[in-house]
């Protein structure tokens, strides 16, 4: 077979259409963008066990296969029993909250010392009991309209699941592959490609673990804040808390919040504002100012500074999932501005070592 020879104009053409491909192929993948970045993620986080499974002489198909299934198994597994609890516990909590509500319950008792102490306040009585009456006719309403959404949602959920399996094996299984291929198709130099996809592996390695760690060290310290005040259910609330640190802005708010209130609210200020301190200065300042940065970019890549920048913002663009992409991409980032500012420092060395010597005088 003939070697085929490309003029300029024709590698120029190709490389447009093979940039125009990866748009194409980037564009069909956004729908499942969620699973396949999770997926990758949890690939680099496993690529550790895989090489120790290949250096026991396992096949690589078999052992990227064991470990995509082993970690979905784990994972629906998990959130089966997370669930199962939360379900059989929540439903014992809604009848201790019915029983409160009856006429000699704690909490109808409070809701009238609250409407008698709202007869003296200067703009006239509230009526506290009705209030929370309407709004809790308001959220069954919400509860009984809602099976769609969270149909959907589980859907979506499964869809995700399926694809983060998939991406898992075929990043473990091909990982080095895509970096050389990587290596030679971008118009880099082969060690800076290298470096960029390597940083690219170890933050996103990190981050992934650090907010997953994130998340329950926030339920583990907010569930021995609940124990500490005397709140029932304390198993419960800590894995709602452990859930609701993932979700944007307000986060773990969710949870301890009306805790505390609820707390004051019933004759026990103490045991309240004991809550809602443990809830300030542990769950949050503790968990996203000290743990969180610890986990997710204190290792040398990316500064402190860059990692609150990366968190708000990616969730602010990219929603849930942004607490992971934000900072992996600041750190790609990062680390090609590194590539390129090292690149220049050597150049500019290299250009003071070349300097030529003047002509000799004649």
């Amino acid at each position: 077979m003939a070697l085929l020879t490309s003029t300029n104009s024709q590698r120029r053409a190709l490389g447009i259409f093979a940039l125009t491909a990866v748009a194409v192929l980037i564009w069909l993948s956004l729908p499942v963008s969620s699973g396949l970045f999770l997926g990758t993620l949890l690939a680099f986080s496993l690529s550790g066990v895989y090489e120790r499974l290949l250096a026991r002489r396992m096949r690589p198909v078999l052992a990227a296969a064991l470990l995509a299934l082993g970690s979905a198994l784990t994972t629906v597994g998990g959130l089966l029993a997370v669930t199962y609890f939360v379900i059989v516990r929540g439903v014992v909590a809604a009848g201790n909250l019915a029983r409160g509500f009856a006429p000699e319950g704690g909490l109808r008792t409070v809701l009238t010392r609250l409407d008698e102490a709202s007869k003296r306040l200067p703009f006239g009585p509230i009526d506290v009991t009705g209030h929370v009456r309407a709004l809790a006719s308001e959220a069954a309403l919400k509860l009984t309209t809602a099976f769609g959404v969270v149909a959907d949602a589980t859907l979506e959920a499964l869809l995700t699941l399926f694809f983060a399996i998939l991406s898992t094996y075929f990043v473990l299984r091909h990982w080095g592959a895509l970096l050389r291929r990587a290596e030679r198709m971008l118009p880099l130099h082969p060690l800076h490609t290298r470096v960029v996809l390597d940083e690219f592996q170890k933050v996103g390695k990190e981050v992934f673990i650090g907010t997953m760690l994130t998340g329950v060290a926030q339920g583990v310290l907010a569930g021995v804040g609940y124990a500490l005040g005397g709140v029932p259910e304390v198993v419960l609330l800590a894995l709602l808390t452990a859930a609701c640190s993932l979700v944007p802005a307000v986060g773990t708010f969710l949870v301890w919040i009306p805790v505390g209130v609820g707390l004051i609210a019933s004759g026990r200020p103490g045991a309240g504002i004991f809550e809602l301190l443990w809830g300030t200065l542990i769950v949050v300042m503790l968990s996203d100012y000290v743990i969180r940065p610890k986990l997710v970019g204190d290792h040398g890549h990316v500064p402190t500074l860059l990692t609150f920048i990366a968190l708000f913002g990616g969730v602010k663009i990219f929603g849930l999932i942004g607490l992971i992409v934000g900072p992996v991409i600041a750190a790609v980032a990062l680390a090609s501005l590194r590539t390129y500012d090292r690149e220049l420092c050597e150049a500019e060395a290299g250009a003071v070592t070349r300097t030529p010597e003047p002509p000799p005088d004649r």
